[in-house]
């Protein structure tokens, strides 16, 4: 009996402790600042796992972090190092409890024009500043959001397993996008655009340029072009597949499905079987438009 009051006493302490805690949560505050100078830097690189990356735009020429947190210790820090031009920003050491939080703040000089690389395994990557690069542009992430705009960039690349992804009046020569299940966004891009996933779904609106479309299992595809510079291929295995033209563009055009339906708003200028849709749309197309799907279905306007 001893022993089952002294179980209970324990429990009871226990949970007396843990619901403290939870009720006295610490306000998450700035507690670091790092300030860096642009020199001879060619690129900056930020890898983190769990905390928001907010990229904006500093009012000075430097480089500046800033850390916010609701526990103030100095391993928890960032690390901080450079080789070969490269400036690399780390997590410090963080506590094994949940009831840490954490986010970063990278502010970015308007001089600032080489590459920018950031990764956050679970967190946001938020950037509404007018990046303007005449280096790469990287933004990875597993399981967390990205959702960059105003970025004019050399090149970008985009990597992710799950989350969502959003991007707005986006200009590269190349816009490269890796996903697994994420669900994408793209409102006003400009470029040639590579696109690969297994699943999620990909919705584009305002694209000026070209690019190729793959979902290799369930994803769907439903994008809509403004201006149309080169050739456009999409292929859905299982999804659907949804693409809009601008009305005067002239092209060679070809659809193929094996199970699914093919609808066009131009069928009386292509010659159209049970599985098959192609011909020439409007006179002396330069511009070759392809897309395939196994059992999703097609559709395409102009």
């Amino acid at each position: 009996m001893k022993q089952i009051l002294i179980l209970f006493a324990c429990t009871g302490f226990l949970l007396v402790g843990i619901l403290s805690g939870c009720g006295n949560q610490k306000a998450i505050t700035l507690v670091n600042t790092l300030t860096f100078s642009l020199g001879d830097l060619q690129s900056l690189r930020l890898d983190y796992d769990a905390d928001d990356i907010h990229v904006l735009e500093s009012d000075n020429n430097k480089v500046i972090l800033k850390e916010y947190m609701n526990e103030d210790k100095k391993s928890y820090y960032a690390r901080t190092s450079t080789q070969n031009g490269e400036l690399l920003i780390t997590e410090g050491d963080r506590p094994v409890h949940s009831g840490f939080e954490s986010y970063i703040e990278i502010y970015i000089p308007q001089d600032y024009t080489n590459s920018l690389s950031l990764h956050s395994t679970s967190g946001k990557i938020k950037s509404e500043t007018a990046l303007n690069l005449s280096g790469d542009f990287c933004v990875d992430t597993t399981r967390g959001i990205i959702d960059v705009s105003n970025t004019k960039v050399s090149n970008i690349k985009i990597t992710s397993t799950n989350g969502n992804l959003s991007f707005e009046n986006i200009a590269a020569a190349s816009i490269e996008i890796r996903t697994t299940n994420a669900t994408t966004s793209f409102d006003q891009a400009n470029g040639v655009i590579s696109y690969q996933s297994k699943g999620g779904k990909l919705t584009a609106s305002g694209i000026n340029g070209s690019g190729s479309f793959n979902a290799s299992g369930e994803g769907s595809i439903d994008i809509s072009f403004t201006g149309v510079s080169g050739d456009i291929s999409a292929y859905s295995k299982n999804g659907s597949l949804a693409l809009a033209l601008p009305s005067q563009l002239a092209f060679k055009f070809s659809a193929t499905t094996k199970e699914g339906s093919i609808d066009t708003s131009f069928a009386n200028q292509l010659a159209v079987t049970d599985n098959t849709s192609a011909g020439t749309v409007g006179i002396s197309p330069e511009i070759s438009i392809e897309l395939e799907t196994r059992s999703g279905d097609i559709k395409v306007s102009r």
